[in-house]
């Protein structure tokens, strides 16, 4: 079996905690195995239960938080294949070498509009450099993400549709994990 990265969007955000031995005991529960996570943010590597594909990952995991938390959890999956081809991908390879802790990869549960990303314009937002590719979208934040106008919502809208943010340097690390379990 291949491993699953799947993200947890907006987790241990306000009143919403949930710790990651509760993360974990959810997805155990679930039948998944091998599974680890990876800082308290909402990040999950799992070998799924009897041949899962990403898609069956994610919604059983995101009705069983709802269930058990009473929210929305939405979760985005990747095989650790497709998440190979997630860190391969990246357009900011200078960046992520001299300056990674502005670098963010937002993974959407499907294919962004294909309309709607060719009219977005980051230079709107600020200096931010936005690159659209398949389920992903990559940007670079040179002045800092914390205060930065292009939000995930914002971004959101443009796709139309769900997904959350990593720094390259929690994607990294999920690539790690997910080979360690592959």
């Amino acid at each position: 079996m291949t491993a699953v990265v799947a993200l947890l969007r907006a987790v241990n955000v306000g009143s919403r905690t949930v710790r990651s031995a509760e993360l974990k005991a959810v997805a155990t529960s679930l039948g998944h195995t091998e599974v680890v996570t990876y800082v308290n943010s909402g990040n999950l590597v799992l070998v799924p239960a009897d041949g899962a594909s990403p898609d069956d990952v994610a919604a059983g995991l995101s009705a069983a938080f709802e269930s058990q938390y009473g929210f929305a959890v939405p979760v985005v999956a990747r095989t650790a294949a497709e998440w190979e081809l997630v860190v391969r991908a990246l357009p900011f390879r200078a960046e992520a070498e001299s300056d990674r802790s502005h670098l963010v990869v937002y993974c959407w549960d499907g294919v962004p509009d294909v309309a709607s990303i060719r009219t977005f314009d980051a230079s709107v937002y600020g200096n931010e450099t936005v690159i659209w590719h398949g389920r992903e979208t990559y940007a670079y934040y040179p002045d800092g993400i914390g205060r930065s106008k292009l939000t995930l919502p914002v971004l959101s809208k443009a796709a139309g549709r769900v997904g959350t943010a990593r720094n390259w340097r929690t994607v990294l690390a999920l690539q790690k994990l997910a080979q360690e379990r592959s």
